[in-house]
């Protein structure tokens, strides 16, 4: 069992807890900006697959106290990070820190950095790299006051990416803001849907996609957690037939998008 943070965006949690839990075994709790719950591999693969207003599902590795901004290193170093990257493979750290025990996230990030590849080449001999493009391993580090949680994304990119998109709009519509506002409107998924500035269309498409049970994340080409070790890949492809067999393909809902220019409808063609 691991402990999971479903990040979101700002007022966005509520609605967000409640459309994850039927996809997950335990009852999710709601933070400031996120979603906690305590879950197994599964449950992570739902997240992934099902989250419709979701950013990042992050996978909670371990957490630690510190009273000293040099105990950093060891605390990081003493974790058996050879089971979690391999010598061979890429990460990247992401920092936030509200602590203040440090004045510098990149001081934090080199710090960690230093102790992971240390610990790796003293089991391995030699280290992995960092790439800040294409990680294999995207590891993300919250500093609250003196305690230290370390975290590993199983998402990647952000789960907004549906992967249906190729060509955006400047001003585009994050499609998991607008299936937020879409869940906040109570839309029976049965009535006649309108959008008269539609743009290219985000919000008809999530409409769409929320009213037909098509899986938010059914589209992409990857998630993070498939460069992981333990991938499970039967079970994952057997959780992708499962939500293709629920979507519903017997029933005729009228959605409609307008916008005054016509570009943008044709952006939204186009993509």
């Amino acid at each position: 069992m691991h402990e999971y943070l479903l990040t979101c965006p700002r007022g966005l949690e509520e609605i967000t807890c409640k459309q994850i839990s039927k996809h997950i075994k335990n009852t999710p709790t709601v933070n400031i900006g996120s979603v906690r719950f305590k879950g197994d591999t599964e449950d992570m693969y739902a997240v992934n697959l099902h989250s419709r207003t979701g950013m990042h599902l992050l996978e909670k590795i371990f957490s630690f106290s510190i009273n000293k901004s040099n105990e950093l290193y060891d605390n990081i170093y003493h974790f058996d990070w050879e089971n979690v990257i391999e010598d061979n493979k890429t990460f990247i750290i992401k920092t936030k820190s509200k602590s203040s025990l440090f004045n510098n996230t990149n001081f934090i990030t080199l710090k960690i950095k230093d102790a992971i590849v240390d610990k790796i080449r003293k089991h391995k001999g030699k280290r992995p790299s960092i790439n800040k493009i294409n990680p294999d391993i995207i590891l993300f580090v919250l500093l609250n006051d003196n305690k230290v949680s370390v975290y590993i994304d199983s998402s990647g990119e952000p789960l907004y990416k549906r992967g249906y998109r190729t060509v955006i709009h400047k001003a585009a519509l994050n499609e998991s803001l607008a299936a937020g506002l879409i869940l906040l409107s109570n839309w029976d998924k049965k009535n006649q849907f309108y959008d008269i500035m539609c743009g290219s269309g985000t919000i008809p498409l999530e409409a769409a996609m929320i009213a037909y049970n098509i899986p938010p994340g059914i589209f992409r080409g990857k998630f993070a957690f498939q460069k992981w070790n333990n991938y499970n890949h039967s079970l994952w492809i057997s959780m992708i037939c499962r939500a293709k067999d629920q979507i519903i393909i017997n029933k005729n809902i009228e959605i409609y998008g307008s916008d005054y220019l016509n570009r943008n409808i044709q952006l939204g063609i186009e993509s």
